[in-house]
This record gives C-alpha cells, sequence and structure tokens, in this order.
C-alpha cells in the first residue's frame, strides 16, 4: 500500500487509514446491541491483513472505550501498527497540564508509550486559548510522547494561527483532518485545501466514502440498512437517498 509522509519525523503513514469513532460506541452506533469486540477485532485483523495499518481514535469514541480496544488488538499483530488520537477541547480544561493529562490518559487507554499522530478534535478555545494550546503539544513533541501534531475542523484562518503558534517551537502541523469525499467538497472552496498546500499540511479526510453512501449499499429500497449516526444525517433519508 502506498504510503503519504509526514512533515516532521519522516513519519510515514499509509495512504488509507481507519477511522474508529463506531469501535466501542453505544450512543450513536450500538456497540453492543448490533455488534460487539468480535466484530470489531475482525475489521482491525482485516484491515492490518491487507496492509492498511494506520487506526484513527478519539478519547470522546466510546467514552474511551475505541481506545481501550486498539490497546486490546495491537497486543495480539506482531504487524507494525501507527495510531492517531485525538483530545477534545471541553469547557473545564484552561491550562496546559489539562493536555498532558488528556494524553497520559490517552497513551494509557492505548497501552502505548507514544503516539504517531496527536490532533486537537474541534477548534474550541473556551478558556485556554489556541497558544496555550498549541505550546501544550509542541511540548509532548519534544518529551517524546506524540511524534506529529495535528489538527480536525480548523478553518484556513485557524489552520494558520495553530501552524504558527507551532513553528515558535520548530513543531511543524502535519494534519488537518477534514470532512471530504466526493459528495461533500466544502475544502476545494473555502480555502481549506488551498491554505494546507500553501503551509505543507496534509488533508486528512474523514468520511472519504461518506460513510458508506459512495459504496452503493445505501438506496431508497433498502432504507432499513441505515443504522447508527447514519439515521440522523439528511442524506440517508428517503429523501436524500434518492437524491444521491
Amino acid at each position: 500500500m502506498q504510503s503519504n509522509q509526514l512533515s516532521v519525523r519522516n513519519i510515514q503513514l499509509p495512504n488509507l487509514g481507519i477511522g474508529t469513532w463506531a469501535w466501542g460506541d453505544s450512543l450513536f452506533w450500538g456497540y453492543g446491541s448490533n455488534y460487539g469486540e468480535t466484530e470489531v477485532q475482525a475489521a482491525f485483523d482485516a484491515a492490518v491483513a491487507a496492509g492498511a495499518t494506520f487506526f484513527d481514535t478519539a478519547e470522546v469514541y466510546g467514552l474511551g472505550e475505541s481506545e481501550k480496544l486498539i490497546g486490546k488488538f495491537l497486543k495480539q499483530t506482531s504487524q507494525p501498527v501507527q495510531i492517531a488520537t485525538k483530545y477534545f477541547p471541553l469547557p473545564w480544561r484552561f491550562n496546559r497540564d489539562a493536555v498532558a493529562e488528556a494524553l497520559t490518559a490517552s497513551l494509557d487507554r492505548l497501552d502505548v508509550e507514544q503516539v504517531a499522530l496527536y490532533q486537537v478534535h474541534m477548534p474550541f478555545d473556551f478558556f485556554m486559548g489556541q497558544e496555550t494550546l498549541m505550546t501544550a503539544l509542541a511540548t509532548e513533541v519534544k518529551k517524546g510522547r506524540i511524534l506529529t501534531v495535528g489538527v480536525s475542523n480548523y478553518s484556513a484562518k485557524q489552520m494558520q494561527q495553530a501552524y504558527d503558534y507551532l513553528a515558535t517551537y520548530d513543531v511543524p502541523l502535519a494534519v488537518n483532518q477534514v470532512r471530504y469525499s466526493l459528495l461533500t467538497r466544502t475544502i476545494e472552496k473555502n480555502g481549506i485545501l488551498d491554505k494546507a498546500r500553501e503551509l505543507g499540511v496534509t488533508i486528512l479526510a474523514y468520511s472519504p466514502l461518506d460513510q458508506g453512501l459512495l459504496t452503493g449499499k445505501y438506496t431508497p429500497e433498502k432504507q432499513e440498512q441505515v443504522t447508527g449516526a447514519r439515521k440522523i444525517d439528511p442524506k440517508f433519508s428517503a429523501s436524500g437517498l434518492k437524491k444521491n
């Protein structure tokens, strides 16, 4: 499988990664009722066997259960696997220590000492501010607990700001993870894609198959197959499926 080099420390990531929002998530996806650990591990094993050895998770996925499952699966494979996870800027996280504590908790759940990519899940400031947040992330790079820093759902302006703050510590901004697919191409028009190219930031696309809509699996005649978070997405309604 082809790989993509991130902008620091020669990190090589496969061009195809596996998103794990549904792994362990009972609130949106029905984990524990529609499927469970057996099915998730089968998906992990199949991905690794196919060469898709990059997994993207987050501390909020299943309230940490996604990270725990991945940590368990990592012990059962001999293949090198790279993990990305995410920090969520909650309102009560207002200083640099909060970032270190959140990262420690994620590393503990994953049962690893380091992740390849650590991303800010949303561009929320609240009481911390982006400068303090990026300083904390740069510190963790220097400590070696994360190899690269990324953001998610950042606008072009926010991406530039994060890039500039990190640059003062000689830490590149490696990734902006945004929704991008053949059906969702907003970043081509709102400046995000152009800014990423200008800065040398990799666009990491989430929902590249639009949660399965582009696979042909979901049609107006098979609407009963729509499950999980898709049920609240207008694109998966009867009218939405007819349109797409």
